[in-house]
């Protein structure tokens, strides 16, 4: 099986890691959902891409400030949220959902820098919260910083980890190579049970020497039919997407089964009545 993953929710038709995304994931069918986690100034973990929005940099903010990202790519004008959710919001929405079995895979994002103070508090409070979650919900950590992996598989041995990579023209000890022996090198030496290439680094010769490792591969972010069909094809075990809908045509018209769907209601992200 070939495990869909939605890229922030469903960033094709709804604002990113928004609550509204998450409920639209699920609605159409998914096995896992990523979302992008940053620590605020309160100790929150609030679900966000960017740090900075205008001028206005998530981490010195607390939960409260954080707004809502309004990615320019969606094609909904209308989205009643305005705060960032949290984490553990979003862990309670899946529970209310009754898709605990929906992996929840959590990228831990930073500057690619050398290990520091925010580094360690963001992996500190995020075991916390995981550690209470873990035999309740499915769970997954990711991040292109191997210095965060390495650390989270220190402290939260029992939540699979994975090893983001992008192709940069600058190596740096807060991300992992894009060269498909370094990468898999380092995923190994850092606890990872699985790489994400972007996809324009993603061939069969990656997902070859991942797989003679026993990692599996994950690739992001495939936007098109072809792009999902030439991933399978390499032999993926998942793809990272933002078209929900697309990816599970695609997958049904190669005869791959197709995540259930976990149909809800929030009165909070309902039409109100004309």
């Amino acid at each position: 099986m070939i495990e869909i993953q939605g890229h922030r929710g469903v960033l094709a038709t709804r604002h990113g890691n928004t609550l509204a995304s998450f409920v639209e994931a699920l609605r159409l069918g998914v096995d896992a959902i990523e979302v992008d986690v940053w620590l605020t100034s309160d100790m929150q973990l609030v679900l966000r891409h960017d740090a900075v929005i205008g001028s206005a940099d998530i981490r010195l903010e607390t939960m409260l400030q954080a707004v809502v990202e309004k990615h320019p790519a969606t094609i909904t004008d209308v989205d009643p949220e305005t705060r960032a959710p949290s984490l553990s919001e979003t862990l309670a929405l899946l529970r209310f959902a009754n898709a605990t079995g929906v992996v929840l895979d959590i990228e831990v994002k930073t500057d690619g820098a050398a290990w520091d103070l925010y580094g360690h508090r963001i992996v500190t409070e995020l075991s916390k919260v995981l550690k209470a979650h873990q035999d309740e919900q499915a769970l997954r950590v990711r991040s292109f910083d191997p210095q965060i992996i390495r650390a989270m598989s220190g402290m939260l041995p029992g939540v699979p980890l994975v090893s983001l990579s992008r192709e940069s023209p600058v190596r740096s000890v807060g991300l992992y190579p894009s060269a498909a022996k370094e990468l898999v090198t380092a995923a190994l030496a850092t606890g990872a049970s699985a790489v994400a290439p972007a996809f324009g680094i993603l061939d069969a010769g990656l997902v070859a020497e991942a797989h003679s490792a026993g990692l599996k591969v994950f690739p992001w972010t495939l936007e098109t039919g072809d792009e999902i069909r030439a991933a399978v094809r390499l032999g993926v075990d998942g793809v990272c997407v933002n078209d929900v809908a697309l990816a599970r045509e695609v997958l049904a018209a190669l005869g791959e089964p197709l995540a259930a769907a976990h149909v809800m209601a929030l009165p909070l992200l309902q039409d109100s009545p004309a």
